[in-house]
Parts: structure tokens; sequence; C-alpha cells
């Protein structure tokens, strides 16, 4: 067999390789018309209840899973899997101009509960202030007492204090805690696609731990892509909040059939020739034929 420039298969992944591509071979442009590309995909599965199953396909709204009677919504905290999966696919789409920025919705809602908390004790102490000026004149018989300097001078440091209180909270550990990450990017396929979703892989190096790495998987709906046509994606994943020194992502994209989509940014990448594809396919022939034995 030749060997490829970028792998070494056993015969273990040429059969995953010939599954995949004897299930996504099936169009109405002959193999000639079509061109072939060899990438690094995976297999889906997402969680429902404690046991996960094999994502099948999905409908624009919700996810079929193999072995499971009831579809699934893809939420944003949805608990999936993928296993790596070397696979041949006619499909291919540009991701272009990917951005994605990692947040902390927790650190910010107990944020925002702070700064409440604290908003509302400067109106009782100003409440206060308020009541006991009112208590005085009272007792004056009605003379109006106006804010001395010292009042004033009060007032104007209870509000720088509760600024710059405010401001240390909203800076103080945002950039190290997180829970979310927020996705844009823009989608160019090749052919027009249905049903489009993407897979998010997070992988996120968590302090103090020891430099472990941190793996979270997330479906994001995407819907139908048109040929040639960009459309700008947009999706918010979630998981459990963790202390973080870097993190990064992976995407992969599926139509709604669940066949895999090549894309620029797939791992080992490869554009086959028409020989190389038949070469794939005589391997497959023979993987099928001695697993038949």
């Amino acid at each position: 067999m030749k060997e490829y420039p970028k792998f070494r298969y056993g015969l273990t992944v040429l059969a995953a390789i010939f599954i995949a591509l004897s299930s996504q071979a099936q169009d109405s442009e002959s193999p000639e018309q079509r061109d072939f590309y060899l990438f690094m995909s995976g297999k889906v599965s997402a969680q429902t209840k404690k046991q996960f199953y094999p994502v099948e396909s999905f409908d624009g709204k919700r996810l079929i899973l193999d072995g499971h009677k009831r579809t699934l919504k893809p939420t944003k905290n949805l608990n999936c899997s993928l296993s790596p999966l070397m696979v041949i696919s006619p499909y291919y789409g540009e991701i272009r101009d990917l951005e994605y920025s990692f947040d902390s919705n927790a650190e910010k809602f107990r944020t925002m509960m702070v700064i409440n908390e604290m908003n509302a004790e400067q109106m009782r102490f100003e409440a206060g202030n308020e009541f006991e000026k009112a208590v005085a004149n009272m007792d004056r018989q009605g003379d109006i007492v106006p804010f001395t300097q010292q009042d004033i001078d009060n007032i104007e440091l209870d509000e720088l204090t509760k600024d710059q209180k405010e401001n240390e909270l909203l800076k103080a550990g945002l950039n190290k805690l997180i829970d979310s990450i927020y996705v844009r990017c823009t989608l160019v396929p090749e052919r027009s696609i249905e049903n489009a979703f993407a897979t998010a892989v997070i992988r996120i190096a968590a302090m103090g731990n020891s430099g472990d790495r941190i793996s979270f998987v997330r479906i994001a709906p995407i819907g139908d892509l048109h040929a040639g046509i960009g459309k700008t994606i947009k999706f918010e994943s979630s998981f459990p909040e963790l202390r973080a020194g870097n993190a990064d992502i992976d995407l992969f994209l599926f139509d709604g059939d669940g066949k895999h989509i090549a894309t620029n940014r797939s791992r080992g990448l490869q554009k086959l020739t028409p020989e190389e594809l038949e070469e794939f396919r005589n391997l497959d022939k023979r993987a099928k034929a001695k697993k038949a034995d």
C-alpha cells in the first residue's frame, strides 16, 4: 500500500474510515464528479439521564438518537461526547473569522448580588441620614438646616468608595473563573446543506489540577447552509465553573443526516486524488472480506 505523508493506518482504523465512506457516498453525482476529503472527525453521542446515545440525525430542532425512543433538544449545557474517527467525505465548507471568548455567568451573578447589596446598604445609609436631619429640623421648629460642607464631602466619599468597590468586583476573578463560551464564525459550504449542526470540543487547562486539561463537548444547531453563501453563526455553550489558565476549541460540522463535513480547520485534512480514493475503496473491500471470514 502507498504510504501517505501525514498518516499511517492500521486495519481497524481503515475499517472505520470506510464505514464512513460507504455511508456518505450515496449521491446523485458519480464519484468521478466529486472531490473527496480525508480528515479527522468523530462519532457524536448525547447524554440523556445517565446514558450516552449516538446522534443519528438532526431535524433542525431536535436530535434523533440511536437506541433512544425520544428526541432531544440540543441545549447549551447538554452533555455530549465525541469518539475520534478518520473519515472520507465529499462535503466541505470553510470556517472563516472564528472568534470565541470565555466568561463566567456565575461570577457575574455573584458580583451583581454583591453590588445590589452594596446599593441597598448605601440607600439605607442615606435614608438614615435624611431621617436624622428631618428629626433635627423638627426639633428646631421648622428651621431649614442646609447641608454642611462636611455632609457634601461625606456623600462624595461614599460614592467614590462604592464606585471603586464595584470596579474591583467586576475585574476580580472574571479572567480566571469560566463557565461559558461564546462562539462566532462564518460558514461557507461548497454544497447546500440542510439542518447542519456543529459539535464543539472545548479544552481547558484547569488551574489547581497539576495542569490537567479538561474537555467538554457541546452541540450547537446551525440550520440550513446554501452553496457558496456565507452564514454568520453565533452560539453559547456552558459547563461547570472552574478556574482556567487557558482554553481553546475545535469545531466539527455535520449535516442533518449526521454526515461528516470537512473544513479548513479539520485535523489531518487531505484532498484525495481519484487514484488514492480507488486505493482506499480496494482496501475497504479487503477489510470487509477479512471481517466476513
